[in-house]
């Protein structure tokens, strides 16, 4: 008999801090129009979290709407453990683009590795009926207007969890993508990853090929930094991870021919582990099983305009090693899907946006998601003398290719927010970065946002005096300093680059390199050339790979 109920559970959260109210327009490490984080606060509140449940006679599982609609527990009855890394905590760290990745569960991304509503709440609906019971989550995503939904379901009679997911891109501009499912188990050091034997992309510090399981890659306990792997075309439709320490274990099955992409990632059992308890209470690190459509990171293609596709797998615990290699795909006739397609109405974002847009609400304060057709109405609300509306349909404009036609909405504007905006337009679009330096020095330098574009103007027209002055009277942040350490570099001090890098506390921040550069270029201009930068600077080693750039 399937069971469906809502509960609620309490977890600490520590809650991500906003890095800035500006719009992140142009930004590489940034995915406007979302907001990023800059920090997270140190000291955690309890906060309740909506957990959506479903179970059969051997599986229970809960999924989490406001948290991306992760599967946040995969309950066991039979032998009465939790099969995932289930975190104890909501603890979001530093992975592009938001910024604002938390561990555990399983999450699921589209159209970016790291989806912006990983952290946020989504659309949920659940229906049983003929023995088999969903809970599916979606999301109209704000940038592109792309959406994905994800049906997390359970038979009776059968122990395994069934993942059916959908993707659509309903506007008339092809775009890019990617989306991989993440799945994070228990890493211990008798962790065995599980795939028949075959070839191996590996990813640490460098980019290489291996054969699997060579000398022994299938051991988490051999693993001394944090490594992913990817395998190659034509690999079994089975894999995954078995603990042998603690009895249990979870495999994926899916085709082949519609989910190449298999990864494994983790931080193995030497100094990187600190990295993954980061992200939880610190006791209990893991890994992740992942699968996708796409055979590896580095791909990003373009989803065609009016295309949908959708995919078919399934998760399945095992309790012995032995049912690892006997995988095989359940053996179920599942229902036809109803309209899958979620929307924005869940998102109180879309949703005020969707209400002005219609004639139902006034002219939100909020960013201007672009993946919704907005110029109409931001023209008629101009043409109603309301100049509020100058800003947001620039930048809509600048998004979707209109860089002119952006400008001369903000241009003559005395506004320090509409000055930088016609600045990066100016500089980042049209490639005048003369003209636009007016423009950036009238915006609002109380951000250290508007400060740092400023000073990388600065640096590409080569005016280091203008730097000093800009930096001298900059806000107290450690991105500040980052840009100090440049400024004393490029000044031809290479030691005060080393002192400010090692007198500031930095956090963890994945695929980012900028400290490192800056440190490998000090050392080297002081005759010190390094092999491994210092563990303080807090950036990982990984070999640059199908990073998670915006652009």
């Amino acid at each position: 008999m399937i069971r469906l109920d809502e509960t609620t559970c309490t977890l600490p959260y520590y809650a991500p801090v906003p890095l800035t109210s500006l719009p992140l327009l142009y930004h590489r490490e940034h995915l406007f129009p979302y907001a990023s984080y800059g920090d997270t606060e140190a000291t955690p509140v309890s906060r309740n979290f909506r957990m959506v449940a479903l179970e059969n006679e051997f599986l229970r599982v809960e999924v989490a709407p406001e948290l991306g609609g992760r599967v946040y527990s995969l309950f066991d009855k039979r032998i009465g453990r939790e099969i995932l890394f289930r975190n104890p905590v909501v603890r979001p760290v530093r992975i592009l683009p938001i910024w604002g990745f938390i561990s555990g569960g399983i999450e699921f991304n589209f159209p970016i590795a790291h989806s912006p509503t990983s952290i946020a709440g989504v659309g949920c609906v659940s229906g049983v009926a003929d023995g088999y019971g969903f809970i599916r989550v979606g999301e109209r995503e704000a940038r592109t207007g792309m959406e994905w939904s994800v049906e997390i379901g359970l038979a009776e009679g059968c122990p395994a969890l069934v993942q059916r997911t959908a993707f659509r891109n309903p506007t008339a501009m092809a775009q890019p993508w990617m989306s991989w499912t993440i799945t994070a188990v228990r890493s211990t050091p008798d962790t065995e990853f599980i795939h028949p034997p075959h070839r191996v992309l590996v990813h640490d510090h460098r980019v290489v090929e291996m054969d699997w399981p060579g000398d022994g890659l299938n051991w988490n306990r051999n693993f001394r930094q944090m490594t992913a792997l990817f395998w190659k075309p034509g690999s079994a439709p089975a894999f995954g991870a078995f603990h042998h320490d603690l009895g249990f274990g979870l495999m994926h099955f899916a085709d082949p021919a519609q989910l190449p992409g298999k990864k494994v990632w983790t931080y193995g059992c030497g100094r990187h582990r600190a990295w993954s308890l980061a992200t939880s209470d610190g006791r209990e690190s893991y890994a992740e099983i992942e699968s996708g459509p796409l055979l590896d990171q580095s791909e990003k293609p373009l989803f065609a305009a009016g295309a949908e596709r959708g995919y078919e797998e399934f998760w399945i615990p095992v309790s012995s090693r032995e049912a690892c290699s006997a995988i095989e795909r359940p053996n179920l006739v599942l229902p036809p899907r109803s309209e899958p397609w979620l929307g924005w109405k869940h998102s109180p974002w879309q949703t005020e946006w969707e209400r002005f847009r219609t004639g139902a609400g006034p002219l939100p304060d909020s960013t201007v998601p672009t993946g919704i057709e907005l110029e109409a109405p931001l023209r008629a609300e101009l043409e109603r003398g309301n100049d509020d509306a100058a800003e947001p349909l620039a930048l809509w404009l600048a998004f979707h290719g209109r860089p002119r036609e952006a400008l001369r909405l903000v241009e003559s504007s005395v506004r320090p927010k509409a000055r930088r905006i016609a600045g990066l337009i100016l500089w980042r679009a049209l490639e005048q970065p003369g003209a636009a330096v007016a423009h950036l020095e009238a915006g609002p330098l109380h951000d250290v946002v508007a400060v740092m574009e400023l000073d990388e103007l600065y640096v590409q027209l080569a005016l280091p005096m203008k730097r000093v002055e800009l930096l001298e009277r900059a806000p107290a942040h450690r991105l500040i300093v980052e840009c100090r350490a440049d400024l004393a570099l490029a000044l031809g001090r290479p030691a005060e680059t080393l002192r400010l890098l090692r007198a500031q506390p930095w956090p963890r921040e994945h695929q980012r390199y900028l400290r490192s550069e800056l440190w490998r270029k000090a050392s080297a201009a002081l005759g010190e050339p390094v092999d491994e930068v210092p563990e303080m600077l807090n950036e990982d080693n990984l070999a640059r790979f199908g990073a998670y750039w915006s652009e």
